[in-house]
């Protein structure tokens, strides 16, 4: 026998469509960017860099169109999207007068900030 779950409230629809849309969307972005940089790379013959080195070498990079830089673009989209999609969380959580959840949602935020602050030492 299976188990049914309640039908799913408009607000639930809601935040399941925009979180979708985040992720979906910090996906594309970030395989599109990542794809740029890897032609380039076979374009020009260039070896693939092994770490991604710190924000100041990747912005450098960026403003020479360097290969590797490009791909670490890609990578800090990828690593931007749950940031952007824990943030639509909290929002809408917000938005709806869920201030528990929403508040949860903002303590995730900032164990995810945190984290990224700390390996960026």
């Amino acid at each position: 026998m299976q188990a049914h779950s309640p039908p799913e409230t408009a607000n639930e629809s809601q935040l399941r469509g925009r979180v979708t849309r985040v992720l979906e969307t910090g996906f594309r972005v970030a395989v599109s960017i990542m794809s740029i940089g890897l032609l380039l790379a076979l374009v020009q013959r260039e070896p693939l860099p092994e770490t991604m080195g710190q924000p100041r070498e990747l912005v450098s990079g960026l403003s020479n169109a360097d290969p590797g830089s490009i791909i670490g673009l890609g990578i800090v989209a990828i690593i931007l999207t749950p940031i952007v999609s824990t943030t639509a969380i909290a929002w809408t959580f917000y938005r709806q007068g869920d201030r528990r959840y929403a508040t949860i949602s903002g303590l995730v935020l900032l164990i995810l900030l945190a984290s990224i602050g700390l390996s960026l030492l």
